[in-house]
């Protein structure tokens, strides 16, 4: 590791890369074929969603995360904000003049679906942990591999939006590795950990949902999930 915050800039470039390449080779997939693809894709996310919730020793804790979590998340409008920034970026990427065309259609679904399945895991969370507390760079770029991969499929379904997550995810585990810095490992125990991942789980199913178009879910709205949810185990562990 050469500075905290390596291991993060390293999967944006990756994400970078491989979002490029799916773009490009998108192009000649046909029209049926790359929504198929899509589907296959929300079934398979709906499928790691559920494994990951089902981490969880005591579903209460999930539930109670995600409520308080939806309620934070809607009153400070993230997925709003979220979509605000996918519609800004794409004005700079395109001129209004080409802006009906359909290569822009998906931009901003692209950009927060990406965007969310980069940085909603508790891996976002624990590779930065793990980076600047255990000088370990391992699980970064095992999320880096993952991320790669997901970009590069997205981007031939959805477009150019899905480059942009790579910012998303500089701002949010740049957080986190920021917050490390502070904290390090004194706080996050095995108990929140297992309660983050099944939290996470929820979240990675409601995406799941919307690329199956069965119901648009403000998935981001539900991020404070995920700070609520190592809370809840600290205040239940005191009774």
């Amino acid at each position: 590791m050469l500075f905290p915050g390596f291991g993060t800039l390293i999967n944006a470039a990756v994400m970078i890369i491989t979002g490029s390449l799916g773009v490009f080779l998108g192009s000649k997939i046909p029209e049926r074929v790359r929504e198929t693809s899509l589907m296959g894709l929300g079934l398979i996310t709906i499928m790691i969603g559920v494994d990951a919730f089902l981490e969880t020793s005591n579903a209460v804790i999930p539930l109670i995360a995600i409520l308080l979590g939806g309620i934070t998340g809607s009153l400070i409008q993230i997925e709003h904000k979220l979509e605000t920034i996918g519609e800004w970026l794409k004005k700079k990427t395109y001129s209004s003049k080409n802006d009906s065309n359909s290569k822009t259609k998906n931009f901003v679904e692209g950009f927060v679906v990406a965007s969310l399945i980069a940085c909603v895991g508790p891996i976002a969370i624990l590779a930065p942990l793990n980076e600047v507390v255990s000088k370990d760079l391992n699980l970064i770029f095992v999320k880096t591999g993952l991320d790669g991969i997901m970009v590069f499929v997205y981007s031939g379904t959805m477009g150019i939006g899905v480059l942009f997550s790579s910012l998303s995810v500089i701002v949010v585990q740049g957080f986190f590795t920021f917050l490390s810095v502070i904290i390090g490992n004194t706080f996050l125990n095995e108990q929140m950990i297992t309660e983050l991942t099944s939290t996470g789980g929820l979240m990675i199913l409601s995406i799941g949902f919307r690329l199956l178009d069965i119901k648009k879910i403000p998935s981001a709205d539900l991020i404070p999930g995920l700070i609520y949810a190592p809370l809840v185990v600290l205040i239940l562990n005191q009774f």
